[in-house]
C-alpha cells in the first residue's frame, strides 16, 4: 500500500531529516561540493537543509495551504539535484551548468520509476515540483536574459509564479554570499516586474489563441498584440513513451481522421526500431506533406519525447496553416512494463528507460492547443490547458 506523502510531512512538520531520510538521493548531496565565492555554506546538502529551514521562517509560508507547503518543501528539498551530474571543475572553480534543467528532469524521472511506487504523488503535484526546480533561477537571472518578459511569461504558464518567489528567496537566504542584499533586490524586481506585466497571480492572458501561439512559437509579436488566426485545419501530435496507450487513444477518439503512424510505416518497411529511423521519418515527412498541402487533418503517432523534435513538426505542420494540438499520453510505469512483456514485439527495457531519461516533458505553450491524459490507478485523468 503507497504512503501518503503529503501526510507524513505535514504530520512531521516539515522536519528536514526524517523527511530527507525517506530520498536517498538527498542524501549522495553530500557529496558534491559547491563554489565557495556562491556558497560559503559548504556541499550541497548542506545548502540544502539551509534552503528548507529558510522556508520554514518566510512570512508567507504561514499564509499556504498543505498542498502548497508540501510542493513548495519538496521543490527546495530537490531543487539542487541537477548538481550530482553537472558539477565539474572549469579553470580551477566549481561549475555545475544547466543544473536546474537536468534536475527537473531526474526529480520527474525519480518519481515515475520509483517514488510513485511508494507514495500517493499525482501528475500535477509531480509536474508542478518540477517545473518549480527547472526554473528556480529565474528571478536571480531573468534580467539578464535577452527577452526578460518573454521568460517571465513562459514560466508563468507552468507554475505558481508566487511559490517560485518564495523558493528563490529560500534559495538565497539559504546560502553564505557577500552580495546577499543585492541578490534579494533582485528577486523582489522578479515579482514587481511579473505583477506588472501580468503574469504572477495567473498566466498571461492574450486576445486569443493563436496570438498566444504566435507569441510562444516565433518570439517576434508583443504579448499585447492581437494576431489573426489564420489556421484553417487541426493536425494532432501524439506524445509519449511506447506501450503507454497512443494508439487505443487514436482508435478511440481520433479514428476519423488520417494517421501518419511511424511504427506502421516502420512494419512497411520492414525496418527493425533498433535500426537507423532517418528513412522512416523522411517518408513520414513526405505523407505530411501530402496532407499539409490539402490542408486534410492529420494525426502524427509517435514517440515524440524530445522536445526540439515536437518544435521541428510543430514548425513544419503551422507554417502549412495548420492548428498544432499536442495529445501526452501516460501510464504508470509498471503498467508500462507490464504491457511490454505481453507484446509481441517487445521493446527492450534499457531502451525504455533510456527513453524516460531524456524524456522532456511537454509543456502548454508548445502548441496551439495541449491535452495530458494520465491514467491513474483506477481512472483515467484528463487535464487540458488552452486559453
Amino acid at each position: 500500500m503507497k504512503s501518503d506523502l503529503f501526510e507524513n510531512m505535514i504530520n512531521k512538520q516539515f522536519d528536514f531529516q526524517s523527511i530527507a531520510d525517506s530520498f536517498q538521493v538527498i542524501n549522495n548531496l553530500i557529496e558534491i561540493p559547491q563554489n565557495p565565492k556562491y556558497h560559503g555554506e559548504g556541499n550541497v546538502y548542506i545548502h540544502t537543509k539551509n534552503v528548507c529551514d529558510e522556508l520554514l521562517k518566510l512570512n508567507e509560508w504561514k499564509e499556504l495551504s498543505n498542498k502548497q507547503r508540501v510542493i513548495l518543501y519538496l521543490a527546495a528539498l530537490f531543487h539542487d539535484i541537477g548538481k550530482i551530474s553537472c558539477t565539474k571543475i572549469e579553470d580551477g572553480e566549481i561549475v555545475s551548468a544547466k543544473h536546474a534543467i537536468k534536475g527537473a528532469k531526474r526529480f520527474r524521472e525519480l518519481v515515475y520509476m520509483e517514488y510513485a511506487q511508494k507514495y500517493e504523488i499525482d501528475f500535477q503535484t509531480r509536474e508542478q515540483i518540477a517545473a518549480l526546480i527547472k526554473y528556480h533561477g529565474l528571478p536571480l537571472l531573468f534580467m539578464e536574459k535577452e527577452d526578460l518578459e518573454y521568460n517571465l511569461i513562459k514560466a508563468s504558464e507552468c507554475l505558481d509564479m508566487n511559490l517560485l518567489y518564495l523558493l528563490s528567496r529560500a534559495d538565497l537566504l539559504g546560502r553564505e554570499c557577500g552580495d546577499k542584499k543585492e541578490l534579494l533586490n533582485k528577486i523582489e524586481y522578479f515579482r514587481e516586474y511579473s505583477i506588472e506585466i501580468g503574469c504572477f497571480y495567473s498566466k498571461k492572458e492574450f486576445r486569443n489563441e493563436y496570438t498566444r501561439f504566435k507569441y510562444f512559437n516565433s518570439k517576434n509579436i508583443w504579448y499585447g498584440d492581437e494576431v489573426f488566426d489564420i489556421t484553417s485545419f487541426e493536425v494532432i501530435v501524439m506524445v509519449g513513451f511506447p506501450l503507454a496507450g497512443k494508439d487505443t487513444y487514436i482508435k478511440e477518439n481520433l479514428s476519423h481522421m488520417h494517421v501518419i503512424s511511424l511504427d506502421d510505416i516502420r512494419e512497411e518497411f520492414n525496418v527493425s526500431p533498433r535500426d537507423n529511423s532517418s528513412k522512416i521519418a523522411m517518408v513520414a515527412k513526405d505523407r505530411a506533406k501530402d496532407y499539409l498541402r490539402l490542408k486534410e487533418p492529420f494525426v502524427w503517432d509517435a514517440t515524440n519525447i524530445v522536445s526540439d523534435t515536437r518544435k521541428k513538426l510543430c514548425d513544419l505542420f503551422s507554417s502549412y496553416g495548420a492548428r498544432v494540438k499536442f495529445i501526452y499520453i501516460e501510464v504508470p510505469y509498471n503498467e508500462l512494463i507490464s504491457r511490454n512483456r505481453t507484446r509481441a514485439r517487445s521493446v527492450p527495457i534499457k531502451v525504455i528507460n533510456n527513453m524516460i531519461h531524456k524524456f522532456d516533458m511537454l509543456e502548454s505553450f508548445e502548441g496551439y492547443k495541449t491535452e495530458f491524459h494520465v491514467n491513474g490507478d483506477s481512472k483515467e485523468v484528463s487535464i487540458e490547458k488552452e486559453y
